[in-house]
């Protein structure tokens, strides 16, 4: 079977496998327990898959790492975002939450820039505004729809880009596996402190649907990470707009839903002004590619 093709369903199904998640946590567990004591099972329980795959596939020795403290960064970057991500469920719909979450690639566009140096043409920069006219769109800030939460998850997607950009600056030729582990342990660790002082006694059943969450949180996170090494990244990142699109449809699905015509327009233009971003990266890169070959040769 073709490689591109399996990684393609796996990237696919990791997206849409986040959006259950996130499903799960709204509808049983977010009204009833603090965020982090959620984010503590979540963590803990994620990582008998992860785990697994580093027995059966990898190998525990992609775990010896010598930039273990950008590992920790992540992971505490990764529980903060998790937690804004997961506070915003208990007001607001899923067609007003990823939205927003996914102005990470523009943001991203702009601290690659500042900080990687990459040249961003008009092109791309004019996407980025675009993009944001978008956000605020969805957003709707200055009118009684906004509101605080909406506003950290805006902060939530500067952090997703952050944690993107890490990854550009120091992931190499390591292990997607070792990351995810790395990310989740530093998660139990940390939510496993702060959860202490809020901790809420379990119902019988909820441990059944926290240790199914940590699964598909597992799960989910080995499928992205394997589809983002398989597949060049000009076809993996379209992939994450599933989630967008799957958040549309379980709202509607799990909660009766049903986005409202700011919500529709300003995801529209967040997605489009995000492929555009994709896509002139790939173009970029492919002409420089082109450039490089044709020096190489002229020197032969």
């Amino acid at each position: 079977m073709n490689n591109n093709f399996i990684g393609i369903f796996l990237g696919f199904a990791g997206y849409i496998i986040f959006v259950f998640l996130d499903s799960i946590i709204k509808k049983y567990l977010v009204q009833d327990y603090p965020v982090l004591q959620i984010n503590f099972y979540i963590c803990l329980f994620s990582l008998i898959p992860i785990s697994l795959a580093l027995h059966f596939i990898s190998g525990w020795k992609v775990l010896n790492n010598n930039k273990i403290h950008i590992q920790i960064l992540r992971g505490i970057l990764g529980l903060v975002c998790a937690a804004i991500i997961i506070n915003s469920f208990r007001k607001h719909a899923f067609s007003e939450i990823y939205p927003i979450l996914f102005s990470a690639p523009l943001i991203l566009t702009i601290f690659s820039y500042f900080i990687l140096k990459e040249k961003v043409g008009p092109r791309r920069i004019a996407a980025v505004l675009v993009g944001f006219i978008g956000v605020l769109i969805v957003s709707r800030p200055g009118t009684i729809h906004f509101t605080f939460s909406l506003f950290l998850l805006f902060i939530g997607a500067i952090i997703l880009a952050v944690n993107v950009l890490l990854i550009r600056m120091y992931a190499n030729n390591q292990s997607s596996i070792a990351f995810a582990f790395y990310g989740f342990l530093t998660g139990l660790c940390l939510s496993a402190i702060f959860a202490y002082n809020v901790y809420v006694p379990l119902e019988d059943s909820d441990i059944y649907i926290f240790f199914i969450c940590g699964i598909i949180a597992g799960t989910g996170g080995l499928c992205i990470s394997a589809a983002s090494k398989s597949l060049e990244s000009s076809v993996f990142a379209p992939l994450q707009y599933f989630q967008l699109i799957g958040g549309f449809i379980f709202g509607y699905l799990f909660f009766s839903d049903l986005p409202d015509i700011y919500e529709v327009t300003g995801s529209l233009i967040i997605s489009l002004s995000g492929l555009f971003i994709i896509y002139r990266e790939y173009k970029v890169g492919v002409s420089q590619e082109s450039r490089v070959k044709d020096v190489i040769n002229r020197g032969n």
